[in-house]
């Protein structure tokens, strides 16, 4: 009955994404990907279509809720913006965690997507967490995996993807399919549905919806929920998530600072529902130096129990991490601006 489920609902995302793009459709490319987008279908300048308030709502979600929420994801390092990013974006990770009850954890974690022209403009390798997932502290330590994705096919609104984990003891294939779009002026929704298959666990599917809401020009809102079912589950693992991320620097600025404010709560259903962890924090993520390099401080207090007949307690946990971002613009961008400004400079001393 799992599998039916799991299959009937990759079908209707299917079906959801194999129609015409709508009127509204929304997918809108930071300016980082712009550039690397590929040649843009032929325009016909002279068709003017008129303007009504379909095309006014699109534009205006399009510039406030979509735009801040890419950007704000793009400064995060979400899973979901590096796999579908219009080229290679790596990011290397050191971390180190200090939880109270399980002492200090160090780690190095590499992840994102190497783009494959060679053999395929839509062939990527991907590291760790190849579904895109939203995961957490813990989620993210079994989720260091490497695996091919090829993009079936993206229109304004929807995406599918094929993935195959490359793993000589495992044998990992899985389908993936996203829609996003706005709800309102000022609020989007993004619902991602995967099915996947492994050796040891069987078929498992895991659906992924979020609704953001912008409050104004540097401040998001979002609520995300996860749900993750198959053979080998606790039942239905889910876990629900509220997040204000406020950016406390104008975006002209070259060293970006932002701080995020969490909460989530996460449990399973079978074979006893409880409640695992209750979670909530705080974390500021800043660029240092260079605009590829991310300093992070998230400091969390878990109210949690392991297991169904476990006492809850009380545990503080501290993640320090240290990111650099091993991207084409990134790298470069502070070299550009100083030839920029050199340029400028010896224009300033030519003039009379």
């Amino acid at each position: 009955m799992k599998i039916w489920l799991s299959t009937v609902l990759l079908v209707l995302s299917a079906a959801a994404w194999g129609a015409p793009p709508s009127a509204d459709g929304l997918h809108t490319a930071t300016p980082d990907s712009e550039a690397h987008s590929g040649d843009a279908p032929d325009i016909d300048d002279t068709a003017e279509p008129p303007i009504n308030w379909v095309d006014t709502t699109h534009s205006y979600a399009t510039n406030q809720a979509q735009s801040l929420a890419e950007w704000m994801d793009g400064f995060f390092g979400d899973p979901n913006y590096d796999i579908e990013s219009a080229e290679s974006l790596l990011r290397l990770d050191f971390s180190n965690e200090w939880d109270e009850k399980d002492s200090w954890e160090s780690r190095i974690r590499l992840r994102g997507k190497l783009q494959l022209p060679r053999i395929s403009r839509r062939l990527n390798l991907v590291f760790s967490g190849e579904d895109g997932d939203q995961l957490n502290e813990e989620e993210l330590q079994q989720e260091d995996r490497v695996a091919l994705q090829y993009n079936v096919a993206e229109r304004n609104q929807s995406r599918l993807d094929l993935s195959l984990g490359l793993n000589l003891k495992r044998f990992r294939p899985g389908i993936r399919f996203r829609n996003q779009g706005p709800v309102t002026e000022k609020s989007s929704y993004r619902f991602t549905q995967r099915l996947q298959w492994e050796d040891d666990e069987g078929f498992y599917t895991t659906g992924e919806v979020e609704l953001n809401r912008v409050l104004d020009e540097d401040k998001l809102l979002r609520w995300g929920n996860r749900l993750v079912y198959g053979e080998e589950t606790e039942g239905t693992e889910w876990r629900s998530g509220l997040s204000l991320r406020q950016r406390l620097r104008d975006p002209a600025k070259k060293k970006q600072f932002v701080v995020n404010y969490f909460t989530s709560v996460n449990g399973v259903t079978d074979p006893h529902s409880y409640t695992k962890n209750y979670r909530l924090g705080v974390q500021f993520r800043r660029q240092v130096y260079r605009k590829y390099l991310y300093l992070e401080l998230e400091p969390s207090y878990n109210w949690r129990k392991r297991h169904v007949d476990d006492d809850r307690d009380g545990v503080w946990n501290i993640v320090m991490r240290l990111e650099i971002a091993l991207q084409r613009d990134l790298r470069h961008v502070d070299a550009q601006e100083s030839e920029s400004q050199e340029a400028s400079a010896a224009a300033a001393a030519e003039a009379p």
